[in-house]
């Protein structure tokens, strides 16, 4: 800026504060103790600027902000600590609130504007609702220890036929209605004897006694008193679990999320 149209601002600056903010000379320009004063509130006005320009582009390349994540148990066995750990790596200045729920109310709470994502089993087809699944993992079959089932390298679903079954409850678990088709398909139907919410309660239950459970195979790193994990065969689907979060207004700090999700579960 030339020096006529700059002296020209600071006169107006000076006409609307009212004040004088330079001594000035033929040879020599001072700061008045008013314009020391303004500089200095000034400065740090234009710091502040400065930062918050700063963290509005970091914000919009979803580098900063706060992220709410709900989740169901089983999400915590391998997919869940795997995610977080590379992502908390990678934005160590994001905020997570992480919030355990049980499997139906994690779709709510996305649908909601609840949480930001979250993990959960398929299928869940609201349409406002990107789905997209990470994850496919075989059943396994919990038998309790002492069983003539242990004693065999690998079962056959059909071989879990004349068995006690300890089973998710059908409305708390999409598991349920996977495990009754194929045993249907293998041509019987399970004798149920308790049902439970949670894969660790039937672990519990099953090295109690209680019964066999069918269970996603992740679930066998918890372990479980007096219990026998086996491989099993015959006409079972892959368990699944997803990432979901709302189709509109995704903000860049989802997508940044969701990019890291994809990269940690390949």
């Amino acid at each position: 800026m030339s020096q006529p149209p700059l002296s020209l601002q600071i006169m107006k600056l000076e006409r609307e504060l009212g004040t004088v903010l330079l001594h000035r000379s033929k040879r020599h320009v001072q700061l008045t103790a008013a314009g020391e004063v303004f500089l200095e509130h000034v400065t740090g006005i234009l710091t502040a600027v400065n930062e918050g320009a700063n963290a509005a582009r970091r914000a919009a390349r979803g580098e900063i902000g706060r992220l709410d994540i709900a989740f169901f148990l089983g999400a915590t066995y391998t997919l869940l600590p795997r995610i977080l750990r590379r992502f908390r790596a990678e934005n160590p200045t994001v905020k997570l609130g992480l919030q355990d729920m049980e499997l139906p109310q994690v779709l709510d709470a996305v649908i909601s504007g609840a949480v930001d994502v979250g993990f959960l089993r398929p299928p869940a087809t609201d349409p406002a609702i990107s789905t997209e699944v990470l994850l496919r993992e075989p059943f396994v079959a919990a038998v309790p220890e002492g069983n003539k089932l242990g004693k065999k390298r690998q079962l056959r679903l059909a071989d879990l036929a004349d068995e006690p079954f300890v089973m998710f409850a059908p409305s708390r678990s999409v598991l349920y209605s996977q495990i009754m088709h194929g045993c249907h398909q293998a041509g019987f139907h399970p004798n149920v004897v308790q049902e439970a919410r949670r894969p660790e309660t039937l672990v519990g239950l099953v090295g109690a006694g209680a019964g066999i459970a069918l269970v996603a195979s992740s679930v066998q790193m918890r372990g479980g008193t007096g219990v026998i994990f086996k491989k099993i065969t015959g006409p079972l689907p892959m368990t699944e679990i997803a990432v979901v979060s709302r189709r509109k207004n995704p903000s860049p700090l989802v997508d940044a999320f969701l990019q890291t999700a994809r990269c940690a579960m390949r």
